[in-house]
């Protein structure tokens, strides 16, 4: 009987081993974004969305084994009896898929190897992994294919939370997300993209209409509880009719959800503020890479204007920048941090330059011979010492450059979630007074234009007052953890800018609620408890909890003990 087995790679993570590296923590902020901000970072781990969509649309029986230790790995090979067992991983992981073939090769020798993810496009993948089947492409429609399945019918999205083991100050978070995969690839195409070269290109969606997207964020809402969402997308709104769509079946249906997305530059600018308000964005990940305008998707663009008016209306942006790049010397590569310092986001992540394989950008750097021979896979992540010749920088250098831009960030514009809560509370504070200032000159929304025109007369806009509440759940989330952003703050200015935000959450709510004085005591706990951890063990490592999930029962299991109930909601 054909029993497929669908496995990222195994636990501990963040560990200096012969197969892993002590910067892959399997965290995405605390790794690239909120580094360097100590006990101000935000603690969480993302499921492997794309294995449980994988096992939602295939007709043979699936399990997927989320975040195994070792000996859960190996049990489950050793007892389930598996006649394929599929290994997703990325190029730093490498090591890890190897020596986890190598176990089933001894344990399961019938069983089928397949390998997945941005780690297949490694040179020689199946002499250094041994294996049977590589997974190229989109992978819902090479997997129907081989086990001789239908691979146009359509696809059912899953429900999966957006993140697990989320902690901020040491307290545990309670308020959970859900995920949207609405397609993958995207057709801007930059040449070290893994993203884009892995999908040819081109993008292939999954959720094709709003009225898709809009089922999947109900279906999510009743299983999970969730009314907030991250969308796993290149660039989203680049669809603009299913985000109108989208947009149309919340109104109809009166649900406010909101969105984290990404999105190019370009994109935003054409849509315009109140459509992403109006649909309800409230996190954006913009690419802005270098002052020096070298991608189409940030020419003519006035980012710091952009970023701006997005966080003056309620959302934050987190702006992504490169270093390292091929016009970068010691003089260009010190604006270039100045510049994306500048756009004050409300989060920065900076990555080195790095050729991954299967991108153009490996290709041009292969065929010049700029590649470093001797760097293992595990040290290939982009946020240590690059692995090609440049010019201008040695290896040592450029993770000092890279550290050094966490820190200044850090230091000079104080920790990311103090910019978020800022953003929450100046956004609705902004969003008030815009919706009564419409509703007194009787101006409404028009679908078409995309724009506020001048209606018959005076008149509510009740989605509007329902979004209205939705931004505030959002800006109050942050009130109880600002007594240990201020007791924490790096320096003068944090604090300053703490006192700030404080005033204005006692301008727009007024004082705080016995609840909110109640959480707020319980974080200063937890925040004391973790900053002792801090001292004691420099990094405060907490692996997420397993995952297993079986299908067609999709009965879900967490090996771990049920988490605290968070103090902050």
């Amino acid at each position: 009987m054909t029993r497929l087995l669908l496995c990222g790679v195994y636990k501990p993570y963040g560990v200096q081993d012969d197969t892993g590296e002590a910067l892959c923590t399997m965290e995405l902020l605390n790794n690239q974004v909120t580094r360097e901000q100590g006990i101000h970072s935000p603690r969480s781990s993302n499921p492997s969305f794309g294995l449980y969509l994988l096992a939602e649309n295939l007709n043979v029986p699936v399990t997927v084994l989320d975040f195994p230790t070792w000996e859960e790995f190996t049990r489950e090979i050793d007892t389930g009896g598996y006649s394929h067992v599929g290994i997703s991983f990325i190029v730093p992981n490498v090591l890890k898929a190897r020596r986890m073939a190598e176990y089933i090769r001894k344990a399961a020798p019938r069983a089928k190897i397949i390998l997945g993810g941005h780690g297949t496009a490694i040179p020689g993948i199946r002499e250094l992994v041994d294996c049977d089947e590589v997974c190229h492409g989109e992978g819902v429609a090479w997997l129907r294919h081989y086990f001789g399945e239908e691979t146009d019918r359509p696809i059912v999205h899953p429900v999966v939370e957006s993140a697990v083991n989320g902690y901020v100050y040491g307290a545990p978070l309670l308020g959970k997300a859900g995920i949207l995969i609405p397609g993958v690839g995207c057709q801007n195409s930059c040449r070290f993209c893994s993203t884009s070269h892995k999908f040819d290109r081109k993008y292939t969606p999954f959720l094709a209409t709003g009225e898709e997207m809009f089922e999947a964020c109900r279906k999510a809402e009743q299983v999970l509880g969730v009314d907030d969402f991250g969308v796993i997308d290149e660039n989203f709104c680049k669809e603009p009719a299913r985000a109108r769509e989208l947009l149309a079946e919340m109104e109809r249906n009166g649900k406010a959800y909101s969105f984290s997305i990404f999105s190019s530059a370009e994109t935003l600018a054409v849509l315009g503020i109140d459509f992403l308000l109006r649909l309800g964005v409230n996190f954006i990940w913009i690419g802005v890479e270098s002052k020096a305008n070298l991608f189409e998707k940030t020419r003519g663009v006035d980012l710091h204007r952009l970023v701006a008016e997005l966080q003056d209306h309620g959302i934050s942006v987190l702006a992504s920048s490169i270093l390292f790049l091929e016009h970068h010397d010691k003089k260009t590569i010190h604006e270039d941090i100045e510049w994306a310092l500048s756009l004050e986001s409300d989060f920065s992540q900076f990555m080195g330059l790095g050729p991954t394989p299967g991108t153009q950008l490996y290709r041009d750097y292969e065929a010049a011979g700029k590649l470093l021979a001797g760097i293992p896979w595990p040290k290939k992540h982009g946020q240590d010492e690059i692995w090609f010749h440049h010019p201008e920088f040695t290896l040592p250098e450029s993770a000092r450059y890279l550290k050094d831009a966490f820190v200044r960030k850090y230091e000079e514009q104080g920790p990311g979630v103090l910019a978020m809560a800022h953003t929450a509370v100046k956004g609705y504070l902004a969003l008030r007074a815009e919706i009564e200032d419409r509703e007194k000159k009787g101006l409404a929304w028009d679908p078409e234009t995309m724009r506020y025109v001048q209606g018959q007369a005076p008149a509510p806009d009740p989605f509007m007052r329902l979004r209205l509440e939705r931004v505030k759940k959002t800006a109050l989330m942050f009130r109880p953890a600002l007594g240990a952003m201020m007791r924490y703050a790096p320096n003068a200015r944090a604090e300053a800018k703490c006192r700030k935000v404080m005033a204005m959450y006692r301008e727009a709510f007024g004082p705080m609620s016995l609840t909110d004085r109640l959480k707020a005591m319980a974080v200063r706990v937890f925040a004391l408890r973790e900053s002792r951890r801090i001292r004691k063990e420099g990094v405060v490592m907490r692996q997420p909890p397993t995952r297993r999930v079986t299908y067609p029962e999709r009965k879900a299991v967490a090996r771990c003990p049920v988490q605290r109930e968070a103090m902050i909601a």
